[in-house]
């Protein structure tokens, strides 16, 4: 199976893929823009609903799995119900949304999600996730679904705009600062209707982390720099890079996140994750 990205304006390409919000030293995300990883894995492809897909795993010793999400919400649940079926690490994101259009759901099948099951031992297959914030403090947080109420008994909205002003960050940027859960997997907030909304589910503590603007090329650049990568970061990261990204493997810019922390799977935002290929000595 060939996997195969592609920018929103260019639409679905044959193999395995997803919508990507521009590539790591390419095009941006409104050029048309197709690109095929340069190595062909054996494996199992699953598309459909979650419900389908959950039940239609076929029996197997999984090396990993590569996870695409059309968009429709509620990952979390899916990610971690997905995780304990198929006992191997998980990876990929939530496909780029049209810039333009706003047609969703930009994977292959173009169902709720797309599932390529890895079995090919002529590779080794390695899943590496990072979090570029640095961990600050942690917080007693007070939600609703994914909105958040209150953080430390005080009003969200106003907590974080507090926390702003300490490192001098625009009330606009929920980029530089956010929370994270308990195994370091960001959540990507923004103020929507004058609340604080999660791109992702959160927990009853969390931890505020920060980075430096200053750091931000450097940490990309540095997870970016595998020639045997497929490499998901987050569009929210690009958006604060004040500088060129190049990448030696595939680097490409997602709507969310597929991790794999210290063995758990789960979906989040700002973050990044990879899936390495090494061919095994004959």
């Amino acid at each position: 199976m060939k996997l195969n990205f592609y920018t929103p304006a260019y639409g679905n390409a044959d193999g395995f893929g997803a919508a990507s919000f521009g590539f790591a030293g390419a095009e941006d995300e409104n050029a048309l823009k197709n690109v095929v990883c340069p190595f062909e894995i054996e494996g199992s492809l699953l598309i459909g609903t979650y419900e389908e897909c959950l039940g239609n795993i076929p029996d197997g010793k999984w090396q990993a799995v590569v996870v695409l999400l059309g968009n429709k919400g509620d990952e979390n649940e899916f990610i971690k119900a997905l995780a304990e079926k198929v006992g191997a690490p998980l990876v990929g994101g939530a496909a780029a949304i049209n810039p333009v259009t706003g047609e969703k759901g930009l994977i292959t099948g173009r169902g709720e999600v797309a599932i390529f099951l890895i079995n090919d031992e002529r590779y080794d297959f390695e899943v590496i996730s990072e979090n570029i914030h640095t961990a600050l403090s942690e917080h007693k947080i007070s939600y609703s679904d994914r909105w958040i109420n209150e953080i430390d008994g005080c009003n969200a909205k106003e907590w974080l705009l507090q926390q702003k002003e300490k490192f001098g960050i625009k009330k606009e940027d929920f980029e530089h600062l956010t929370l994270s859960d308990k195994y370091g997997i960001n959540a990507h907030l923004s103020e929507v209707d004058g609340r604080i909304f999660s791109g992702r589910d959160l927990s009853e503590t969390m931890c505020l982390r920060y980075v430096e603007h200053s750091e931000v090329l450097t940490k990309i650049q540095k997870f970016y720099n595998d020639e045997n990568a497929v490499i998901f970061g987050c569009a929210g990261l690009k958006s604060i890079l004040d500088s060129g990204l190049s990448c030696s493997g595939t680097g490409l810019f997602m709507f969310g996140e597929v991790c794999t922390v210290d063995g758990h799977s789960d979906f989040g935002n700002l973050m990044l994750s990879k899936l390495r290929v090494m061919k095994k000595d004959k």
